[in-house]
């Protein structure tokens, strides 16, 4: 008997996390972080779950939306060892420490006493259970060696792996977060092309379509563009970025059009964590599969300007290009304090080029009219933005298109649609349902046991 679990407190993006029983075998699929909500409410529904029940974990990334609650659930489940790949345990651990330190400001500022959910000394030792994986080797989930796994590349970010699970000769695919095409830095997925059984697909994008002249170039030179545009009336622009992955990758996708001729060549402004993220990523250059192989760009002469001490904000002058964390502008990070100067000034440019949760200080800013009022920090006084905005798309995920040809593809006796907003599944099972008939399409509703087989 196979089971199925999601462990989400909805459905949604955030707190990702799911239960799969293979019989007597318990494996738990990665256990996230929702950071817009509060306390416990941030983690897994981990209720009903007894200690020291699960006989393995796989963390399929480092993003806190996948990793961010491990340390909790290894606080309850002490012997149970965690697979990934050896990048992921690098970078997971330095962002699972950072989390404790925003935790701790959190408390300080809010008073609530919640906070951390786990401490840097509970990161140190739950990192000791943690198990680097090599791809396309299989190791064994239980004792018995009954249960097996095989990572492969998924395309998201340095280190992501989906997750091929044999078990009474079923084969199930857990996608983790996927992208089929090549990014700046990290190449495109290289997934089992059939014999899968059953499919745990991410949705993040079902709800958005994506022109069909797209390219990843194309956009990048509608982006030199407008940078060149900014640049050129005095102003400057400012890209928030998510620290790990997204930084690296805009980076190295300017630089390219630096060297193409289509952007001016200037260093690029990154400070806080993007820094310590950015040596993580030069330090696996030629350890993994990936495009600009043995590139430092912490070493690339011209390339990074970085603060002089850490926290230390960049002088805000005319002609610099900013690619500050975070990618949302969330309170109290680097972007967020360089905006409330930054968005006053007219001959300057906010670029998106990623997700913006709509509560976000940058969807606010996204959304504004000139001259509106906009409260980038409650504990600041609102700003009027005057400044220029655009939105790109660059996105680590995979599009809709792409996924419904990968289920048409394998052609799976069932699909199950997970890490998506509820438009985003719903789309996805109607769509996949017309096309592939032959597939059982079911979304994972939170807690609902999914028979598999």
């Amino acid at each position: 008997m196979i089971q199925f679990q999601s462990l989400a407190r909805d459905i949604e993006i955030g707190a990702n996390s799911y239960l799969l029983t293979l019989g007597d075998t318990r494996i738990l699929l990665d256990a996230g972080m929702n950071p817009k909500k509060e306390s416990e409410n941030t983690l897994p529904d981990l209720e009903g779950i007894d200690y020291g029940s699960i006989d393995a974990a796989i963390l399929s990334h480092a993003h806190l939306d996948h990793s961010g609650a491990m340390p909790v659930v290894q606080r309850f489940h002490p012997e149970m060892p965690v697979f990934m790949s050896a990048a992921t345990t690098v970078l997971a651990e330095a962002l699972l420490h950072n989390s404790v330190n925003v935790m701790t400001f959190k408390r300080e500022q809010t008073g609530n006493m919640d906070y951390p959910l786990f401490t840097h000394r509970e990161v140190g030792q739950v990192s000791k259970r943690w198990q680097a994986r090599k791809n396309c080797q299989s190791f064994a989930l239980d004792d018995a060696g009954s249960t097996t796994c095989v990572f492969h590349e998924s395309g998201h970010v340095l280190g992501a792996v989906s997750s091929l699970i044999t078990s009474g000769g079923r084969k199930i695919l857990y996608s983790g977060d996927l992208h089929f095409e090549d990014q700046s830095i990290i190449r495109g997925a290289l997934l089992p092309q059939s014999g899968i059984d059953v499919l745990i697909l991410e949705c993040t994008r079902g709800e958005l379509p994506r022109d069909s002249e797209y390219t990843r170039w194309s956009e990048g030179q509608r982006l030199a563009a407008s940078m060149e545009q900014c640049l050129s009336r005095g102003g400057s622009v400012m890209l928030p970025l998510f620290a790990m992955g997204k930084t690296q990758e805009i980076v190295t996708l300017l630089h390219e059009l630096q060297l193409a001729r289509q952007l001016r060549e200037m260093p690029f402004h990154i400070g806080g964590l993007s820094v310590k993220m950015t040596g993580i990523y030069d330090r696996f250059t030629n350890r993994v599969r990936r495009n600009h192989r043995g590139m430092h760009m912490m070493r690339t002469r011209g390339l990074l300007t970085t603060p002089g001490r850490r926290g230390e904000m960049p002088e805000l002058t005319g002609g610099n290009i900013y690619a500050l964390s975070s990618g949302m502008m969330s309170e109290r990070t680097m972007s967020n304090r360089l905006a409330r100067q930054f968005i006053q000034n007219p001959r300057n440019l906010v670029a998106a080029v990623g997700y913006a949760h709509p509560a976000s200080p940058l969807a606010q800013v996204l959304n504004s009219k000139r001259g509106e009022e906009i409260q980038l920090d409650i504990r600041h006084d609102p700003v009027k933005r005057e400044c220029a905005v655009a939105s790109f798309d660059f996105s680590g995920h995979a599009p809709r298109e792409s996924l419904i040809d990968y289920v048409d593809r394998l052609k799976p006796e069932m699909t199950v649609l997970v890490h998506g907003d509820r438009p985003a599944v719903k789309w996805m099972k109607q769509e996949i349902s017309n096309r592939v008939p032959e597939t059982e399409v079911v979304i994972a509703e939170p807690k609902r046991e999914i028979m598999i087989g």
